[in-house]
């Protein structure tokens, strides 16, 4: 009778934890701030599930926009990758800017 109701007991807990909606955010950035000329930015997206599968070109195609809004020359890049994560599937977005001189 104890193991049943223990057994109960932990399988709804692990799923009100599942569909709880619970969201894990984990996000760094490397960059210098400065310089004089117009400021450019730009955001990408997508996906990977179960951190099995990751997107690929995902930080090449932010700087090919950035490099596509600039005329001049592109200085102080900064970017910055954040993840958020629902249970199966884990949301990747690169944030990245530029001063267009």
């Amino acid at each position: 009778m104890k193991y049943s109701l223990l057994k109960t007991t932990t399988m709804v807990l692990g799923l009100c934890v599942m569909l709880s909606g619970c969201v894990w955010l984990r996000s760094s950035s490397i960059g210098d701030r400065g310089g004089s000329g117009q400021t450019v930015r730009v955001s990408t997206g997508d996906y990977g599930i179960l951190h099995l599968t990751t997107p690929d070109g995902i930080t090449e195609a932010a700087n090919s926009q950035l490099v596509s809004q600039c005329q001049g020359k592109l200085t102080n890049p900064q970017t910055e990758m954040a993840m958020r994560e629902w249970i199966l599937i884990q949301w990747y977005t690169v944030n990245a800017t530029a001063v267009c001189q």
